[in-house]
C-alpha cells in the first residue's frame, strides 16, 4: 500500500514538473488552438511497454486538464481506426511533440519511424529521457550506449535497409540535442 501511495505521489510530482516544462494554462492553450487550430495540440511518442501506463498517461492527463488535446494512442484510438493513418494524421496536425525515450524505445521500429517522421514535420519536439541519458541517443552510431544493442538486432533481422537504420540513428542523435528533461529514480 505504501508503494502505491509513493508511486502515485511520484507521478503527481512528475505532472507538476512537466507543467513547468510546458507552461501553458488553459487560457493560453485556447489561444494556441485559435492560432493554428490543429486536431491535436500534443502528440506523445513513446514505447508502450515501458511508459504507456505510467509517465505517458501522467503527462497526457496533466496536459488534458489544462485544456490541451493530447494524442496518446491508448486513449485516442477507437475500434475500427486504421492505426498507421490515424497516428500519422495526429503527428502531422499536432502543434507540439513529446518523445519519451525509455530503455526499450530503440527496440521498437514503430517508435523510431515515428521519431523520424516527427522531425520531418518541423514541429517542436520536447524529449523526455526516462531512465535514459541523452548520450545514449548520441552514441548509437558509434555502437555505444543502451540503444546500440537494439540497432545490432535490427541489423541482424535484416528487415530494414542500411539507409533506414541510418535515418533512425540520425533522428535519435538530432533529438538528443533538444532541450528536454532527464527523469530518473532520483
Amino acid at each position: 500500500m505504501a508503494s502505491t501511495s509513493s508511486s502515485s505521489q511520484q507521478h503527481n510530482q512528475l505532472g507538476y514538473a512537466f507543467q513547468e516544462i510546458v507552461p501553458w494554462t488553459a487560457s493560453s492553450s485556447t489561444a494556441l488552438t485559435k492560432l493554428r487550430s490543429p486536431r491535436w495540440d500534443v502528440f506523445i511518442n513513446h514505447c508502450g511497454i515501458d511508459v504507456k501506463y505510467t509517465i505517458a498517461t501522467t503527462i497526457s492527463n496533466t496536459l488534458a486538464r489544462t485544456g490541451l488535446r493530447v494524442f496518446l494512442d491508448k486513449e485516442a484510438l477507437q475500434g475500427g481506426d486504421v492505426i498507421p493513418t490515424k497516428i500519422q494524421d495526429a503527428m502531422s496536425s499536432a502543434s507540439l511533440h513529446i518523445s519519451i525515450f525509455s530503455t526499450n524505445y530503440a527496440r521498437s521500429p514503430w517508435c523510431l519511424a515515428e521519431l523520424s517522421f516527427l522531425l520531418k514535420t518541423g514541429t517542436r519536439i520536447i524529449p523526455l529521457f526516462f531512465h535514459v541519458d541523452p548520450c545514449d541517443l548520441r552514441w548509437v552510431d558509434q555502437g555505444k550506449g543502451i540503444y546500440a544493442d537494439a540497432f545490432i538486432q535490427h541489423e541482424k533481422q535484416g528487415r530494414y535497409t542500411f539507409q533506414k537504420l541510418q535515418e533512425w540513428k540520425m533522428a535519435l542523435q538530432t533529438v538528443s540535442f533538444h532541450f528536454g528533461c532527464v527523469i530518473n529514480n532520483n
